[in-house]
């Protein structure tokens, strides 16, 4: 699902950052500070559950990738910035040591990946929680797995009418080539990941109450 670096010019990639910085800078002052100290463990080790996720790749036709991302928990179990910013860390050391993505395009991956499936995953958790737990987290998993990739087709399909140049592939043939994967496969384990990780956490909470 990442966009990597070259396939997005100046006209798509500077209008992310100027709008990530923003949230990066107010996401790390209201969530980051030492009010933050006693969450930071399980932020980190969630933020790395995510980091091995994301690195298992399955290439699919129309010039990206899909996986899992994992972040969804950070935003129900704290905020949906939170997400944000694990995220965008996570994006930031695959694209430095791991050539995944991009230094240029991390503000189109950490909006799309970081914030809008999160986002979405969030308010669909808030909106069906009171129906089932189980039923909204998968729910919830499966959505945000759906805005992330529909979110990178937009902006690939965007640079394909700026300038094909950058991103020749036709938008019908990225759009099958990304949601298809989505909706049947990575957006379902997507779901069921986020299910199996909130009962472990439960179950790791009610533990640490009895103890």
């Amino acid at each position: 699902m990442h966009v990597p670096d070259g396939f997005l010019s100046p006209q798509v990639t500077l209008p992310a950052y100027a709008v990530s910085a923003p949230l990066w800078a107010w996401a790390a002052r209201r969530h980051f500070g030492r009010d933050a100290a006693e969450s930071l463990p399980v932020i980190g080790s969630l933020t790395a559950l995510a980091f091995v996720l994301q690195t298992i790749t399955i290439p699919v036709p129309g010039g990206t990738s899909t996986h899992l991302v994992g972040v969804l928990l950070l935003a129900l179990l704290y905020h949906p910035l939170v997400a944000f910013v694990a995220e965008s860390l996570v994006l930031l050391v695959q694209a430095l040591f791991f050539g995944t993505g991009g230094v240029t395009v991390l503000g189109v991956n950490a909006l799309a990946m970081g914030l809008a499936g999160p986002v979405v995953g969030w308010l669909a958790w808030k909106l069906l929680r009171p129906l089932s737990a189980r039923g909204a987290a998968f729910a919830a998993g499966w959505i945000s797995m759906q805005a992330s990739t529909l979110l990178v087709f937009a902006v690939l399909a965007l640079q394909h009418r700026l300038d094909p140049s950058y991103f020749p592939v036709p938008p019908a043939v990225t759009f099958a080539a990304m949601m298809v994967p989505s909706l049947a496969v990575t957006g379902v384990v997507e779901g069921l990941y986020t299910v199996f990780a909130l009962s472990l956490l439960r179950k790791a909470r009610l533990r640490g109450v009895e103890a």
